[in-house]
């Protein structure tokens, strides 16, 4: 110690004298650069060279390097006596900036901030955690080290693709800032399942620590060596890494370039010169002027993988499995590259020559190329024309051919040379098994019109069917005198075949032969139309079939398709020629009843249904049977097709609520039948509504009835926004967004933000904060993980945090509730059962819960100034819970009368428009 102390004395002696004989010299800009490491670390050597770099071409700024050498002596009483000397050295110094680089001499300047420099702005660089109180210190900013170390570690094994990794560190704050992000990596997707750490490793310690390590498991070196020879001094990264490539057989993996000479087999590098870079900026930002606090902190650092060829050779490596972005060294060179010149020389060589044997051809073909063009065009002309028609004709002015060209016999029963001569009308008017559009041909000559689309049709002595396309147009010579006709006779039999059936399948449902959905839909749309010109009463039916997926996964779908063919026919049968029926997809059919009265078109519903009850499909020895529900709507203009669909499937689900196999008949006038509707509009795009922050939560006051409590307790809930900006009441959108699977989506929503906000919400940090979780959540392995993860990465007290379940949900998933909220209490989060007395209300149940907050339901509570049997209830249920050390929370607390009962009886907190009505956590636009 007292070495060290007569070191810095002399030390500081003679810069004194040297700072007061360069005084005069000094440029008009200081800027004094505090290193953790000595100068000849490899890392601290890229950081000067980035600053020295960043200001060499500015006369007027002068940079002050100066070296704590922290991993060499780290005692806290060299680091006092270093900055000592940096106190002493520049006192009469005018710094302008502080720019520190790594952990060690950013904490021990930071600690000392008050005595050390406090008004000149600090530039930090290299480090490693992003903290909010470094982030938010005041006059200081700078760039972040951060490494993504989980992400190297993911990497690697992507690369060796095994599952074990060992990782070596050093004590130094770096490396244990190290060791602490890679911790995170941990049970994440991708990561190694094993991590053998290994957090001090001497040089003589290798053989023996690796013995047991298999050959195979990569190392990733994020620490330096110790050797024993050099008084446990530290290695550099070079000499640790080979010292590891040269007493192992481990591929080695670092975070310096410089390790790749030396045995490593990649380097995920952060560019030390960048990084100093980047922090040179914003110390000439603050030079020029700017305030330091205006200038944000870089808090994102980009590295950048290196790999040794040879070593990704040895190790038999594949290219493929490194990231795409990496750089490979030491990489053989291929045959081009190394003798690029000569090749180039060499191909430009050939094809200069071939240019001149291409030229020399070309000349000698120059009298022959344009027969050769005339003889292509002309076969290109006959090829075209066999392919585009049968029959290429011409006429003269009286319409008889004078030109015929193709096979003739399968149309006219003739060669081309014993037609030509002759009409059409004289070849074809007297053949009964040639159907032709005469009239269209005669009124198109008669006024020299185009002859279009002419199709007609001949029966072969086979009774086969030809179905052929005529095309033609009026001719005139240069004087513009009319000299008849030329046109194409085509083929089109497999066209017109194929066009017809694509016209089927566009209309008809090819399973059941009835019309499908997008033909219904028209047909739904037109009577929906004439109703407002006619009135006529018209009725749409919603068919949805009964236990048929039973069928489906015990007979398989071929079976299924087969029985729902015959249901359709037996369907069918049960309607009148002018009903509409036509199926919509799946097991799902459309009924278009018409001319008829609710009655009758009620009537035949229930007959339907029981014909479809009493059908049986017969399969393999075995009887299947269905049922159908059904949804009726009447059709009236006031709604359009998709409106009605939509109503009438409404009606056939309640239907099916209410039992099945029965119709249920919608009156358009009652809107409690589409309340549903409402609701699975608001919540058919939950995540899109959280992206728009339609979503938004609000608190309620829990009060101790207890004066002398200090206790602070709310309940959050969540309001919802329309994109009207309409506020929606929370009992239309939770239960449909329960109903349907959504509420989970919901439920971490609301955790996130509370758990994202609660400082912002709740300031003094010491207020306990209530939130509802669904049942269905809580069966969601998924959910439940996330939750975990929330509580163990939050900064939130545990004991501030409640969970409410309502008693119908515990007890309906007692078992996924017990096990949630065991492994809840263990990190001290509290529980409340939620609307007791409401459900099943069994006190067995009460007695398994591990709950805190027993709250009783409202509907105990509202009335039980008056009612006497609410009160016993009341009073029963908080004498329970209190002899199980649980507090009581009255809910529905509207006025001073329940609330003096509730005092009378012993309830512990109450809740409700009386106490304080639900407030919004952030302002409302």
């Amino acid at each position: 110690m007292r070495a060290i102390s007569l070191y810095w004395k002399c030390l500081f002696f003679g810069l004194l004298s040297l700072n007061m004989f360069s005084a005069n010299a000094q440029a008009n800009n200081n800027v004094l650069v505090v290193h953790s490491y000595h100068n000849e670390h490899f890392w601290t050597g890229y950081l000067k060279q980035g600053l020295d770099s960043s200001f060499k071409d500015d006369g007027n700024t002068r940079l002050f390097h100066e070296y704590m050498d922290a991993k060499r002596y780290p005692n806290s009483d060299f680091r006092l006596s270093f900055l000592s000397y940096l106190e002493t050295k520049y006192a009469n110094t005018p710094l302008d900036v502080i720019v520190i680089s790594d952990d060690p001499a950013f904490n021990l300047i930071r600690n000392n901030r008050k005595q050390f420099f406090s008004t000149v702005p600090i530039v930090y660089l290299g480090i490693n955690r992003v903290t909010e109180q470094v982030l938010n210190a005041p006059n200081m900013t700078g760039v972040f080290e951060n490494r993504d170390i989980a992400n190297t570690i993911i990497s690697i094994k992507q690369q060796t693709g095994q599952n074990e990794l060992v990782l070596v560190i050093d004590p130094s704050s770096t490396g244990l800032a190290n060791l602490a992000k890679a911790k995170t990596v941990i049970g994440k997707p991708g990561a190694p399942s094993k991590i053998h750490i290994i957090e001090t490793l001497a040089e003589d310690e290798i053989v023996d620590v690796f013995a047991n390590i298999n050959s195979n498991i990569p190392v990733l070196l994020l620490g330096q060596l110790t050797s024993p020879a050099r008084n446990n001094a530290l290695l550099s990264w070079n000499e640790g890494t080979q010292q590891l490539a040269t007493w192992t057989n481990n591929p080695i993996y670092t975070l310096a370039i410089t390790t790749l000479s030396h045995g490593a087999v990649g380097a995920d590098e952060l560019d030390g010169r960048q990084h100093a870079m980047r922090a040179a900026e914003l110390a000439k930002r603050i030079i020029a002027g700017e305030s330091v606090d205006d200038i944000e902190p870089i808090t994102l650092a980009q590295s950048q993988w290196i790999f040794n060829w040879e070593k990704l050779q040895e190790y038999n490596y594949s290219e493929k499995s490194l990231p795409k972005d990496a750089k490979i060294i030491n990489k053989e060179e291929t045959f081009y590259q190394k003798y690029k010149l000569m090749v180039r020389l060499v191909v430009s060589a050939f094809v200069v020559s071939l240019l001149i044997i291409i030229l020399l051809m070309e000349i000698i073909r120059r009298g022959s190329i344009t027969r050769q063009l005339l003889a292509e065009n002309e076969s290109r002309y006959r090829d075209l024309a066999k392919a585009g028609a049968n029959i290429f004709w011409e006429t003269d002015t009286e319409q008889r051919f004078s030109y015929l060209s193709g096979d003739t016999r399968p149309l006219y029963a003739a060669d081309a040379t014993q037609l030509i001569g002759k009409t059409l009308s004289e070849i074809c008017r007297s053949k009964p098994e040639l159907s032709f559009p005469w009239l269209e041909y005669e009124n198109a000559v008669a006024y020299t019109q185009p002859l279009n689309n002419l199709t007609f049709k001949v029966k072969l002595p086979s009774k086969d069917i030809k179905i052929f396309l005529l095309n033609g147009k009026p001719i005139f010579d240069s004087s513009n005198n009319y000299i008849g006709y030329r046109g194409i006779s085509k083929e089109i039999t497999a066209e017109h075949l194929l066009s017809q059936k694509l016209a089927y399948q566009a209309t008809y449902d090819s399973l059941t032969g009835l019309i499908n959905r997008a033909s219904f839909n028209e047909q739904l749309k037109a009577y929906a139309q004439r109703h407002q010109e006619e009135s006529q009463n018209c009725y749409l039916c919603f068919l949805d079939l009964d236990r048929f997926k039973l069928v489906n996964d015990t007979a398989g779908h071929l079976i299924g398709d087969a029985m729902l063919a015959e249901v359709a026919t037996v369907i069918s049968q049960c309607i009148n020629k002018q009903d509409l029926i036509g199926r919509l997809g799946g097991d799902e059919f459309g009924i278009i009843l018409v001319s008829k009265s609710q009655a009758e078109a009620q009537a035949l519903c229930e007959r339907i249904i029981a014909q479809v009850n009493a059908y049986r499909f017969h399969w393999n020895k075995r009887l299947f049977n269905v049922g159908v529900s059904i949804g009726m709507v009447p059709i009236t203009g006031a709604l359009n097709e998709t409106e009605l669909l939509s109503k009438a499937d409404l009606s056939c689900y309640r239907a099916k609520e209410e039992g099945r196999g029965r119709v249920y008949i919608a009156d358009l006038d009652n809107d409690d039948l589409f309340d549903e509707a409402k609701q699975m509009g608001y919540i058919a795009n939950v995540a899109q509504a959280i992206e728009q922050n339609q979503f938004y939560l609000v608190k309620q006051v829990i009060a101790p009835l207890d004066k002398n409590s200090d206790s602070k307790h709310y309940e959050m809930l969540i309001r919802y926004r329309d994109e009207h900006g309409n506020i929606i009441p929370p009992n239309l959108f939770i239960p449909a967004a329960e109903k349907h699977s959504v509420i989970t989506i919901i439920d971490q929503w609301v955790l996130e933000t509370v758990f994202k906000r609660y400082h912002q919400y709740f300031p003094d940090g010491n207020t306990v904060v209530s939130i509802n979780l669904s049942g269905i959540s809580l069966s969601n392995d998924e959910f439940v993980n996330k939750v975990v993860e929330l509580v163990k990465h939050s900064s939130i007290n545990p004991k501030n945090i409640c969970f409410e379940i309502t008693e119908t949900a515990a007890i309906s998933q007692l078992t996924r509730a017990l096990e949630f909220m065991r492994e809840m209490k263990a990190l001290g989060i509290r529980f409340a059962l939620d609307d007791f007395g409401s459900g099943a209300s069994s006190f067995g149940y009460l007695k398994s819960l591990p709950v805190d907050y027993l709250k009783i339901d409202g509907s105990l509570i509202i009335n039980i100034v008056s009612e006497a049997t609410d009160r016993a209830i009341v009073e029963s249920i908080n004498a329970i819970a209190h002899m199980m050390n649980m507090k009581t929370v009255a809910e529905f607390v509207e006025n001073q009368d329940i609330q003096n009962v509730l005092a009378e009886i012993g309830v512990d907190y109450v809740q409700g428009y009386g106490i304080g009505k639900p407030q919004p956590c952030d302002p409302i636009n």
